[in-house]
């Protein structure tokens, strides 16, 4: 049979179980991680350096694509992951929570991401529309409607530049 001594010890060891289980499940797990940025110059400078990486590199391949050195399909792969790259930018811009005299450059270079997110939207449907064929004069729309959404994207580079402090 069970003696007193030891029901009493099973009990504060399940005691002190159910009360490390409760201080785990209380205690938040996922905390997210946060950019602690000091030098907003450099950050930005950093943001605009790989923006320019992944533009010269789509725009590489959007003339292979054209001149069909590169596939619909390739090109789609490619642009969506430039896509997912530039989404990361752009969450990298917002987490950083720049002081306010950065606050209107940091929004202009989040505009300009967002409009050449669009412009790689536009270029997936143009490498899905070439695919299922299409007439030069529907791919000379496509292509002028990129154009202005990239124009769009640069003018907002410019503004954040004018914007900084």
């Amino acid at each position: 049979m069970a003696t007193r001594k030891g029901v009493v010890i099973t009990a504060i060891i399940l005691a002190a179980i159910a009360a490390a289980s409760f201080a785990v499940w209380m205690v938040p797990q996922n905390r997210g991680s946060s950019i602690v940025v000091s030098d907003y110059r450099s950050e930005l400078e950093s943001v605009k350096e790989r923006h320019a990486l992944i533009v010269t590199e789509m725009e590489s391949d959007l003339k292979e694509l054209l001149d069909k050195t590169l596939s619909p399909d390739d090109f789609i792969s490619k642009a969506q992951t430039s896509s997912g790259q530039v989404t990361s930018l752009i969450t990298e811009l917002i987490e950083s929570n720049p002081p306010v005299e950065w606050r209107e450059s940091y929004l202009n270079y989040d505009e300009s991401l967002k409009k050449y997110n669009e412009y790689l939207t536009e270029a997936i449907s143009l490498a899905s529309k070439m695919k299922d064929g299409m007439s030069q004069v529907g791919l000379n729309d496509e292509i002028t409607k990129m154009d202005s959404l990239k124009q769009e994207s640069y003018l907002l580079v410019v503004k954040s530049n004018e914007t900084r402090p």
